[in-house]
């Protein structure tokens, strides 16, 4: 498919297709000089917008899927930094979150000291 049916199919646009490929990202084939996008490209799409959700940067993403083109998808050292980055991540988060804890609490103690007044 050329690169609107693709930007149609993931529901993305040009630009972000373009900094894809740049990044290496996404690589389609090329075809009478053109670019040719097929189910794999759309597979790629996807992996890096779950990545992105689960908090992981373009950089990240990029060292992953540069382990996964040279060692295959089922490598030892593909899957560790996976799990490796997803631990990050979560350990990010969990920071992130006892300090909302922190503040949320400290913004009850201030509303109940202003409910007396």
């Amino acid at each position: 498919m050329k690169i609107g049916q693709f930007i149609e199919a993931v529901q993305t646009t040009k630009d972000t297709v373009r900094y894809y490929e740049e990044l290496a990202l996404i690589q389609p084939t090329w075809e009478n000089n053109r670019r040719i996008y097929g189910e794999k490209e759309i597979a790629d799409f996807l992996v890096i917008k779950e990545m992105q959700a689960l908090g992981l940067a373009l950089k990240e993403i990029q060292l992953l899927f540069t382990l996964k083109r040279n060692n295959g998808c089922g490598n030892y050292e593909l899957i560790e930094q996976t799990r490796q980055k997803l631990e990050e991540k979560r350990e990010e988060l969990r920071r992130e979150a006892e300090a909302i804890k922190q503040r949320q609490e400290q913004l009850t103690e201030i509303i109940d000291a202003l409910a007396v007044i």
